[in-house]
């Protein structure tokens, strides 16, 4: 029996042969392959895709040091804060000094530690970091030393290896930013109290807010906080401060942005008071005033105080403005106590703006007008956030002068080395980073922890052996090889002049990985660099004697969760097809969601952009429900309704006839008949389990992971890929 396969340029570790057998994995979360392991051979499926590749020339002004406050930052980019859900005992914990420790290897500047909660009357998830606790200070301390450490040696190596490759003139100024005797890291802790934005969930008390207005989210009215109330959450402020310089940071972070009871105090969408903390903007400013200054005293004059600000909510009925904001931002720069803004966008009526929550249909930069607002109007340093994804991008927003620095989160989450890999004169390709955000923990709805399905930096052998790479929880970085990409915990890689080969197709036999010159790292990229479409029979996998097999080859559209009528007429396909490439000809489109899954709902959105007319039937209580946990349901309902989208919910499909589709409602008797010339069948995957059945017991060792087991999405099948990576 043959199968059908579609080939994409993966890695797997150790001496492999990698069938690599993944099918639109970018576009349908079901990555595939077969990877068969041998002693005798270490050879790769992999091609280098040079025509999308090109020099990114050094940019001096991104890595120029910058002074904040007290200290200085060895260059300009930011890792900014964000859930990890890392917490051990809800405290900093190893976890968390390996993940920072790892983005100061790769060059950040500054990093902003995890939200540290400064007072218990909010618990926003289950796993977030009590800054209150009384073993705060030792846990910050075990993280910033390892960030200050890590971020002084990886610098060391680059200011090294510069200086032996390149001509003095060019490299001058880079040098003098990273020297070896130079700065680390900055390790900034965030301070923050959720207010009304939290949940009652996790310590069954009332919440904390302004004044009385719900949760948008839970609709949890939250309590209006007494004069008492707010004194101590400023207690609690300074308490955490004095953790943070226990615990030796460089200074903390105030969040008065995304997720906070201080915006909340600023913004009339939430602070509906009368006394002295609520009405014109000098009593909506008096709590976050009264805050900085307790802050500040404990801080003294050796540490930062930085501010995260939201400065838009995109609510001008009544939530803070750009023109306001940048009045705050004058106030707060007046004071002498504030050290550096942030500039976000994005309120309880826009969580999907936030910079960790917006999706690939936010511009770039979205927020970097926002930032170089207030940069003119301020003389501390200011911040700009929102989808900068790549050093190219971040070099123009400081060449515009629209900021003074740039806060990169899910670019480094993406890829830890990211910076270093631009100071050594990485090629690479570099572009949009599609991280997969739904494997970002957020708050309160999302908890996974960190990661991304995205491909790093690769670092040079040579530099692994002789720094003497620090073994980590994920194991020593020396030890890890080619692996599927997924930047999962993952260490340094190295795939340099390694011959390929692959016994299914014998055209790309003899391709080759070829190295940069000198010492410069390998960039491998998660952009496919092969695609061919092969058959193979179990046979042909058992002729290569392999000792171990890997067999991820997916799934396959189902029949329904109940076998439709009519599901094989010559009108109906599947989003599988569509996502493939083939369109309907005729313009009504009915397309059947059972899973209202992203890539259902993709194909939704895009046959309409291409100008069918679209309905989408449901059977849940509304269209969308898989968008939520990412907050991408209100920007796709925003596009696809300004589309002509129809959605039709609490709907059954009882059968498909030619030119109709019979549907029924959930709660109401009675067929009616929806006209459709064609129908997208989005219902539940079947696995292709059929190689694995027929190689199991055939040889020594045999596995499975990802939609071949059970269809789910795509960090189920890294992490199952990983496992079995581990074992071999």
């Amino acid at each position: 029996m043959l199968y059908h396969i579609s080939i994409l340029g993966y890695y797997w570790r150790h001496s492999t042969h990698i069938y690599n057998l993944s099918e639109y994995a970018s576009l349908y979360y079901s990555p595939i392959f077969v990877c068969l392991l041998s002693r005798s051979s270490f050879s790769l499926l992999l091609a280098s895709h040079t025509n999308l590749k090109y020099n990114i020339p050094m940019q001096t002004k991104l890595f120029q040091p910058l002074t904040i406050g007290p200290r200085e930052a060895r260059n300009r980019i930011i890792f900014g804060s964000h859930t990890t859900n890392f917490a051990r005992h809800n405290r900093l914990s190893r976890r968390h000094s390996e993940y920072y420790a790892r983005r100061a290897e790769g060059g950040a500047g500054i990093i902003v530690l995890e939200e540290h909660i400064v007072h218990p009357s909010d618990m926003p998830y289950e796993n977030a970091v009590l800054g209150y606790l009384p073993g705060t200070p030792a846990a910050i301390a075990d993280v910033v030393e390892r960030i200050h450490a890590q971020g002084r040696e990886i610098l060391r190596f680059a200011q090294d290896d510069r200086r032996e490759q390149d001509d003095r003139h060019e490299q001058d100024d880079r040098r003098e930013a990273f020297s070896a005797e130079g700065p680390y890291a900055l390790a900034i802790v965030q301070l923050n109290h959720n207010g009304q934005q939290s949940t009652s969930d996790h310590n069954q008390r009332e919440l904390w807010a302004p004044s009385a207005v719900p949760n948008v989210g839970s609709r949890e009215v939250p309590k209006a906080m007494e004069l008492a109330d707010i004194q101590a959450v400023i207690e609690g402020f300074a308490l955490v401060a004095r953790h943070a310089v226990e615990g030796r940071a460089d200074g903390v972070e105030l969040q008065i942005a995304d997720s906070s009871l201080l915006r909340q105090f600023l913004s009339l969408l939430t602070n509906q008071r009368t006394d002295q903390y609520g009405g014109v903007l000098e009593n909506r400013l008096r709590f976050v005033q009264e805050t900085i200054e307790a802050v500040d005293v404990i801080l003294g004059s050796d540490n930062i105080l930085g501010v995260r600000l939201c400065a838009d909510e995109l609510a001008p009925w009544a939530g803070l403005t750009p023109e306001q904001s940048i009045e705050i931002a004058r106030v707060l720069g007046a004071t002498g106590r504030v050290d550096y803004l942030t500039i976000t966008m994005g309120s309880i009526f826009s969580t999907h703006m936030f910079p960790f929550h917006a999706s690939m249909h936010t511009p770039p930069g979205y927020a970097a007008h926002l930032a170089a607002a207030i940069k003119a109007a301020v003389t501390i340093p200011v911040f700009a956030a929102g989808r900068i994804m790549n050093v190219a991008q971040a070099e123009r927003l400081l060449a515009e002068e629209q900021a003074d620095g740039v806060e990169m989160i899910r670019a480094l989450i993406a890829d830890p080395y990211l910076p270093l890999g631009a100071i050594m004169n990485v090629d690479k390709i570099v572009g949009q980073r599609l991280a997969d955000k739904s494997a970002v923990g957020g708050e309160g709805i999302d908890t996974r922890s960190a990661g991304s399905a995205e491909a790093p930096t690769v670092l040079p052998e040579e530099f692994v052996h002789e720094h003497n790479w620090a073994p980590t929880q994920e194991g020593r970085a020396s030890e890890v090889r080619p692996c599927i990409s997924c930047n999962q915990g993952c260490q340094v890689r190295n795939v340099m002049n390694v011959q390929l080969s692959c016994n299914v197709n014998p055209d790309i036999v003899g391709a080759r990985l070829i190295a940069p010159q000198g010492n410069a790292p390998f960039f491998a990229s998660k952009t496919p660099t092969l695609h061919i479409i092969v058959e193979v029979a179990a046979s042909v996998l058992l002729e290569q004697h392999p000792e171990a097999v890997l067999i991820a080859t997916g799934a396959r559209t189902g029949t329904g969760l109940l076998p439709i009528p009519g599901r094989d007429l010559p009108h109906v396909t599947d989003i599988r097809c569509i996502l493939r490439g083939e369109r309907p000809e005729r313009q009504r489109i009915v397309i059947i969601d059972e899973t209202d899954s992203h890539g259902v709902l993709s194909v939704a959105e895009l046959l309409a952009m291409e100008g069918h007319t679209v309905e989408i039937v449901t059977e849940d209580w509304y269209v969308g429900r898989d968008l939520v946990a990412t907050y991408d349901i209100v920007p796709w309902m925003q596009r696809t309704m300004a589309l002509g989208v129809v959605m039709t919910p609490h709907t059954t499909v009882v059968r498909i006839e030619p030119g109709q589709v019979i549907v029924t409602d959930r709660s109401v008797a009675g067929e009616r008949a929806i006209a459709a010339d064609v129908v997208v069948l989005g219902v539940y995957d079947q696995p292709c389990q059929e190689l694995y059945y027929a190689l199991k017991g055939r040889v020594p060792r045999l596995f499975r992971a990802g939609d071949c087991v059970a269809p789910r999405r795509i960090e189920q099948a890294i992490l199952e890929g990983r496992r079995v990576g581990e074992q071999l």
